[in-house]
């Protein structure tokens, strides 16, 4: 019976980060002033003379830097990480290598990195700068793959050298000796850059600053950089990075600051998605767009501070936390774990009226409490073990209502170091999800591109099941929501498994609701694939054929919102004995 490793300890380097969990992000830049986000140089095609006059009346005398490190740690983060330049090329710092910035080109005349590097050191806030290192519309010669300035210039006349020898590396250069100990550099969007440049940029990185962590999208090749971004507002899957990893969130659907998107996540989503993210071992860093003023919008702070309440009511769960040693995503929450404590996240709607119920913990469990309780009050407990499954179950009391706002933290003292069944197993409400990720996924065909023919895969699954009976089996698929359904799934899904054999089209049988991994710009859909009977209890396996399966080796990063449709999961729902 094979055991399944889904989260490995982080690397020293990345410790203080991996430690962090929580991070602020900061989208601040010159597009600020159009309130249409900032990607509005690109998307409404304003020609660099014009967007240069918009610095000319750009003066946010509101910004106070001590306030937005106070909010950051206010709402429990411990690192910022701030648009130092985007894709507009103008720079929010005093750069000489280029005067389009915000010490030479506005009214403003003050250098608010500087400000924030000040704050952050009085705060003990660890500074990060995102850099738009490809990208840079304002500069004749950057050179991207699809995202160009074409407008104003020719790219049949650019000559990338000059760009990123004349700007990029320079302005990197006068970030990281200007302004003190830099935390991590934040790239983005490194689409067509050589492999060659990409090491060169980590090379020059470290030669300045070796402590500095670099992001994975510092390039389109795998393994760049020290931990893995994630694409923007993309929950991974369980098991699916085994490097250190984040999760990029915005706290409505944007990123800088607009008046047009007011589709706001409430604090009680915020945190239901960060124990979802360290319960897998993530980080989480999350979004704010402040206004052309120079403050943060008071929706966005009001937001953040009640996450920190509940954070400061149960930091021992958060920091310096590893993720859930089960491969087996939690329907009514998330674990998390430290030496001689497991900590299990129980959101408030699905609190089990009859008490917790939790297999696989095989250590002695000495001690259990509502971590938010102030006086500790001891749960009673029971563990038992069924020697035929080798199936350790833990049964917790729980009292009759939550005992903390939105997620409550119960908390395991153990009598020994914690030991776990890491095998997938099927939890006690009969329920299973098999995650693409947890499979070991082959290739069946060759993909022929010139007769339209996709690589074909199949993803095989090892899981314990509990208790024998009628399964309904569903595709979970997350589809983008500007697509229909009709054509994303080209052929029949094979499924088998003990001697059953599925063959089905998959439907867009309804929205899945609660999906803890699904966000906008995607829709989780539920297919139904058919049932199957297992007549006995134990290790089962099931392989599912698909040409949706992606290659689990890939060259280069997926861009997250490029596919139509992903296919995620295989549920398991037991529907009678």
């Amino acid at each position: 019976m094979g055991e399944q490793e889904v989260h490995k300890r982080s690397d020293p380097a990345t410790a203080w980060w991996t430690d962090a969990r929580f991070g602020m992000f900061i989208h601040w830049g010159l597009y600020a002033a159009l309130a249409k986000g900032e990607w509005v140089m690109y998307a409404d095609k304003i020609p660099v003379r014009e967007y240069e006059k918009l610095a000319g009346d750009f003066n946010p005398q509101q910004f106070d830097a001590a306030a937005w490190v106070q909010l950051a740690k206010d709402a429990g983060m411990k690192y910022i990480v701030i648009t130092a330049k985007h894709h507009d090329g103008f720079a929010m710092f005093h750069s000489k290598a280029d005067p389009f910035n915000i010490v030479d080109a506005t009214p403003f005349g003050r250098d608010p990195m500087k400000e924030l590097a000040e704050a952050c050191r009085e705060a003990g806030i660890v500074l990060c700068f995102y850099y738009s290192h490809v990208i840079d519309w304002h500069h004749p010669h950057s050179l991207h793959k699809e995202h160009n300035n074409t407008w104003d210039y020719n790219l049949a006349e650019k000559h990338f050298p000059e760009y990123w020898e004349g700007k990029a590396k320079p302005q990197l250069k006068e970030l990281l000796t200007s302004y003190g100990p830099v935390g991590l550099l934040w790239f983005d969007t490194a689409g067509g850059l050589s492999e060659a440049d990409s090491r060169d940029i980590v090379a020059f990185v470290k030669g300045l600053q070796p402590d500095c962590l670099i992001n994975s999208r510092v390039s389109h090749f795998i393994g760049m950089g020290d931990y893995v971004s994630k694409g923007d507002n993309e929950i991974g899957m369980s098991g699916e990075d085994q490097r250190p990893w984040e999760t990029p969130m915005t706290l409505n659907q944007s990123w800088g600051y607009t008046t047009r998107d007011q589709v706001w996540k409430t604090a009680e989503a915020v945190i239901k998605k960060l124990v979802n993210v360290i319960g897998k071992g993530g980080n989480l860093l999350l979004n704010v767009g402040p206004t052309p003023e120079g403050t943060i919008p008071e929706l966005s702070a009001e937001r953040l501070r009640e996450v920190g309440e509940w954070i400061r009511r149960n930091s021992d769960a958060i920091y310096g936390t590893e993720g859930s040693p089960f491969p087996a995503e939690l329907e009514f929450g998330a674990v998390t774990t430290r030496p001689g404590r497991v900590y299990v996240h129980v959101h408030n709607d699905k609190w089990p009226a009859d008490g917790l119920v939790m297999y696989g913990i095989r250590g002695e469990v000495s001690r259990i409490y509502c971590l938010a309780d102030p006086k500790k009050k001891e749960l009673a407990f029971r563990q038992t073990v069924d020697e035929a499954l080798d199936l350790h179950v833990l049964k917790v009391e729980l009292p009759a209502e939550p005992a903390d706002e939105h997620v409550t933290v119960i908390a395991l003292e153990m009598a020994e170091e914690p030991d776990f069944d890491r095998t997938l197993t099927q939890l006690d409400s009969g329920r299973l999800q098999l995650d693409v990720p947890l499979a070991s996924v082959t290739l069946v065909r060759e993909d022929d591109e010139a007769a339209g023919i996709p690589a074909l895969r199949q993803a095989e699954w090892t899981f314990k099941l509990v208790q024998p009976g009628t399964y309904e089996l569903m595709l979970i698929s997350f589809k983008r929501h500007d697509q229909d359904w009709p054509g994303l799934y080209p052929e029949p899904v094979v499924l088998e498994t003990d001697g059953s054999c599925l063959v089905t089209d998959p439907a867009e049988d309804g929205e899945d609701p609660d999906s803890p991994s699904c966000q906008h710009p995607y829709i989780p859909i539920r297919s139904r694939l058919g049932q199957v009977t297992w007549l006995e209890p134990g290790i089962h396996r099931l392989t599912l054929r698909s040409s949706k399966l992606k290659d689990p080796s890939p060259k280069f990063t997926e861009i997250w919102h490029a596919d139509a449709v992903k296919l995620r999961a295989v549920r398991l729902v037991r529907v009678q004995d």
